[in-house]
């Protein structure tokens, strides 16, 4: 490799074969690539970060991870979220699947499940997402659930494309009445349009209800957008005003742009999250990219995001009513519009940032995200104590904060073993590890998984392209029920 434009050396792997070789980062046309030289595939560079200077400043946040050998893990009292995952089947087949999931899939048995919460429990019951393919169309999943919180693990999010929620009246609240303390929705957009592209059916009118249906039984909802470039990268600004005009139920968006899992293989589409970053500052007036800060516990390159919070955090003063009137409650309508939200970079600058940042246990930043009451309460104490100024007192701005976030998911076209030996989403095993959540999912370009299929884990030797056409409706009835289907070899890569 060519040292003339080298920013720093790392151990990196081939996305060929996914074995560990050297690596490192370039400038190049403005940007940052990941170069490394594999003696079976010869020399691979990627484009991972849109802009140098962008990439430099970052670099001054978190963390400087570095891979000490062995076989990748996560250390146990590092995990922010364990992803356990409780089955292949799916009332979906969507293009961009990290799982490659689909209608007809398998179940993991209670017992495995159960081996999965054993290593999520001796890692110290850190916060866990129950995931799959979808994980509702298990009927046992409150069983689950309690099964987790009987354990002492205080966080249990389902994350769910929201379709069961959305036709099953009273689901919401089983799940709530079981222990779910967020639901971690799959909301691509605000249109037919959008759906049909990416799930390849209208989720519409299903994504409306699902939140309906949370809001009703008072359980809190994280927006999760995959964001595909020129196809909805454009709602991204609305999906946030969205969310701070559903601010009662609504408590975070996490966007996830493209990356090249499962059966999303082509590198064509990919996007850095500082692109991402930039395009979402053009659709709203408020937010510069550099609001967007890195978060505290993985690689500033993993993960980015800011808080909208009210400009008037006195929900009172703003409804246009006194206490007096309310008898001490400030029940009046909120008059406050989307448009009074601000970054949280107007009180908070950089260098306080970081100082915060290195005081977050893992677990309370998830709790933070997901708008729990544990993750508010940790905010404000960490707030208050360390001089957080903003109109209205600290108790004020986490009422109605809105955190925005960015995770950038690793691909084998940006595989660093450093960032991913210390990566903050893992994987349990069934042998007693948490394996990062990238690395499990990361694929060859030939569609071969990197760490599913190891040691009888249960995973898939390859992506599975057997999956419906783009117009068979992905299996999705409508009704909640879904259909088998096949595709043509083309039409399986997901592009």
């Amino acid at each position: 490799m060519d040292d003339s434009d080298a920013l720093a050396a790392t151990t990196s792997l081939c996305p060929d074969c996914l074995e560990q070789v050297p690596g490192q980062y370039e400038e190049r046309d403005g940007g940052v690539f990941l170069t490394r030289e594999c003696a079976d595939h010869g020399t691979a560079s990627r484009k991972v970060w849109g802009s140098f200077d962008h990439w430099d400043w970052a670099a001054d946040f978190g963390p400087d991870p570095e891979f000490d050998g062995g076989d990748l893990a996560v250390d146990d009292d590092h995990a922010c979220l364990a992803v356990v995952e409780v089955t292949d089947d799916c009332n979906l087949s969507c293009s961009y699947c990290f799982a490659s999931s689909g209608p007809g899939g398998a179940h993991r048995s209670t017992e495995e499940i159960e081996a999965l919460l054993d290593t999520v429990e001796d890692a110290g019951g850190r916060p866990i997402q129950f995931s799959g393919g979808e994980p509702t169309v298990r009927d046992d999943l409150p069983a689950l659930v309690e099964r987790a919180r009987n354990r002492g693990i205080d966080h249990v999010e389902v994350n769910t494309n929201g379709i069961r929620l959305a036709t099953e009246t009273g689901y919401a609240q089983q799940l709530a009445d079981a222990g779910v303390t967020a639901i971690y929705l799959q909301f691509d957009g605000l249109t037919s349009e959008t759906y049909e592209r990416i799930r390849e059916v209208d989720l519409v009118d299903e994504k409306h209800a699902a939140i309906d249906a949370c809001r009703e039984a008072d359980l809190p909802v994280v927006l999760v957008p995959t964001v595909v470039p020129d196809v909805n990268d454009h709602e991204m600004g609305d999906i946030v005003q969205f969310a701070l005009r559903n601010r009662d139920i609504v408590r975070s968006v996490n966007f996830q742009p493209v990356a090249h899992f499962g059966r999303y293989a082509s590198n064509d589409g990919r996007f850095a999250i500082d692109d991402a970053t930039r395009l979402l500052a053009e659709q709203i007036d408020v937010l510069d990219p550099r609001d967007m800060l890195p978060a505290p516990c993985c690689s500033a390159y993993c993960q980015i995001g800011t808080a909208f919070v009210p400009e008037d955090t006195d929900a009172t003063a703003a409804a246009g009513c006194s206490t007096e009137e309310t008898d001490g409650q400030a029940n009046c309508d909120d008059t406050r519009t989307d448009e009074s939200f601000v970054p949280l970079t107007q009180y908070v600058d950089d260098q306080l940032w970081d100082m915060l940042s290195g005081m977050v246990d893992e677990g309370d930043y998830m709790e933070l995200l997901a708008g729990t009451a544990a993750g508010e309460e940790w905010a404000c104490k960490t707030a208050g104590c360390c001089g957080v100024d903003v109109p209205g007192g600290v108790e004020g701005l986490f009422d109605e904060v809105v955190p925005v976030s960015f995770t950038g998911f690793m691909d084998a076209d940006a595989a660093d073993v450093n960032r991913l030996s210390n990566c903050c989403i893992s994987v349990p095993t069934t042998d007693g590890d948490l394996v990062p959540f990238c690395g499990y999912n990361m694929t060859t370009e030939d569609g071969e998984y990197a760490l599913r299929n190891r040691n009888d884990w249960g995973g898939r030797n390859a992506v599975d392209g057997d999956r419906p056409a783009a117009d068979s409706a992905a299996g999705y009835q409508g009704d909640g029920t879904a259909t088998d289907g096949g595709c043509v070899p083309d039409d399986c890569e997901g592009e």
